[in-house]
């Protein structure tokens, strides 16, 4: 079962995901805010709501009309559904809660007409509504479509009474003249008051034991709207980004162009855009390399984010996609580790490293790693991470690393590097930053391919740092032993 905590989904980009959607009712934002991860065994009801999603995606533009309708409608629904269980259970609704059972009852029957719309065009899987014209009728024996929740005088012939009678009373006290006469008066409409009550209340309970045999069907259309909500929702985040519906693997895992909808709208935000990333991944170890500033933990982070938005049911953030599912997902990040413990960096690492690591044993599982062993020296970090690498080969997992360790990458199923600054002068950077007044990174970070290569045979990390430092102008004195080092 996949779990993911709070700053793992922000770390990688989901939570920033999840707050571009608008749920518009109740039962919608629940399915957002306590988002459920399908597992593999769940793979048709997850094909159900891909092709949904898909669906309603496609007709997006066709149907932008419909659409803000239907949200309209939902925005106006309120969660009744604790209301309906109490009329099952056989307790007497008050009168305000049938007043909300009334008015969800009348926004359903605005919606279905809309979703029948949507359906002609879409041919949703495994939605429907029921029809609440019985249930409606119930709460609005007059038929008058009143907003409002009134029991008519007509419920039964003693509430018809009772209310006549008080009427009279409410008259006579209205034309009394003495202090005794109208005390009488007062006190005959306090009895009737309660008489009143008593009925309304018995009618109450027979609306309430009048509902109860449609409460599971009720229930079913709150799921239903919220169900439908979600879709909608996820649909739009997949016109924004560029979602596309994957094909279900086995094993292996290509994503083609994938983005990070987090990355690309702060980009965009600074005039720049996001460079899609395109990765193939199979069962063993995958490991990028590259410089520190070169991408690797955005290509992870993206892969990740991608996963989890699947097995969430959405499309994913690429321009094409092959995915298996996951039994779990587990991430790795150097600044989510936790050290309160006591124990140091390193040792934390490797305390929820094995921590993590008997859950990907148990299930076929992506397994992410940043950076790895960084708390410790290079040399023993080094070796540790080849160890890992070699070791994970043999899980039954796609294991994915980062590293800027030498001679891990001999030990992997594959290795990817970061495009990085290999196919950009030095000298023109230079050149550039002698007449701009930018920041150095920046200027850096706007030449830096983040794409990934993948390395055919031996190679050693990426030198990207020797050529920033010679971008950057670093004293001549100190490069000159830089280089003579390299």
């Amino acid at each position: 079962m996949i779990s993911i905590k709070f700053e793992e989904r922000e770390k990688i980009g989901l939570q920033y995901a999840l707050e571009t959607l608008h749920g518009c009712s109740p039962f919608g934002q629940e399915r957002i805010r306590r988002l459920r991860f399908y597992a593999p065994e769940e793979r048709a009801a997850l094909e159900e709501e891909l092709y949904n999603v898909e669906q309603a995606a496609n007709a997006a533009g066709e149907l932008k009309d419909v659409y803000n309708k239907l949200m309209t409608g939902l925005c106006q629904m309120k969660d009744i559904r604790n209301s309906l269980r109490r009329c099952a259970d056989g307790e007497t609704p008050d009168h305000v809660e049938l007043f909300e059972i009334k008015g969800y009852l009348q926004r359903l029957e605005g919606i279905r007409p809309l979703f029948a719309k949507i359906d002609e065009v879409t041919h949703f899987r495994g939605m429907a509504f029921h029809d609440v014209k019985d249930a409606l009728a119930i709460l609005d024996p007059d038929g008058t479509g009143s907003r409002g929740f009134y029991i008519p005088d007509s419920a039964t012939a003693k509430l018809k009474e009772v209310r006549r009678a008080k009427k009279d009373v409410e008259e006579c006290l209205f034309h009394a003249q003495t202090d005794a006469e109208k005390d009488e008066l007062r006190l005959k409409r306090t009895r009737l008051c309660a008489e009143e009550e008593s009925e309304e209340m018995h009618v109450r309970r027979a609306m309430g034991a009048a509902l109860a045999p449609m409460v599971d069907d009720l229930l079913a259309d709150a799921d239903t709207a919220g169900r439908l909500d979600f879709i909608i929702q996820k649909a739009l985040f997949a016109v924004r980004y560029g979602g596309v519906r994957p094909e279900l693997t086995e094993r292996e895992l290509e994503l083609e162009d994938m983005v990070n909808p987090e990355l690309c709208d702060l980009l965009a935000e600074q005039g720049r855009r996001f460079v899609p990333v395109s990765i193939r991944l199979e069962p063993g170890a995958t490991v990028i390399t590259g410089a520190n500033m070169g991408g690797k933990s955005v290509a992870m982070k993206t892969v990740a984010l991608n996963v989890l938005l699947l097995q969430a049911g959405f499309l994913v953030c690429a321009k094409k996609a092959r995915m298996p599912l996951f039994s779990s997902v587990k991430m790795l990040f150097d600044d989510l580790q936790s050290i309160q413990s006591g124990l140091s960096g390193f040792g934390s690492e490797i305390v929820q490293f094995q921590k993590a690591l008997s859950e990907v044993e148990q299930g076929y599982s992506l397994f992410l790693l940043d950076e790895f062993a960084r708390g410790t020296n290079p040399d023993e970090g080094a070796v540790i991470v080849q160890a890992v690498t070699r070791y994970l080969n043999g899980v039954d997992a796609i294991s994915l690393l980062t590293t800027h360790y030498d001679k891990v990458a001999e030990y992997a199923h594959m290795h990817y590097q970061i495009i990085g600054l290999r196919d950009i002068d030095p000298e023109a950077i230079r050149r550039e930053l002698a007449v701009t007044h930018e920041d150095g990174v920046t200027v850096i970070a706007r030449h830096m391919n983040y794409g990934l290569y993948k390395v055919e045979g031996k190679s050693d990390c990426p030198r990207d740092a020797l050529n920033i430092c010679r971008m950057l102008s670093l004293k001549p004195e100190i490069m000159k032993m830089i280089e003579e080092k390299y």
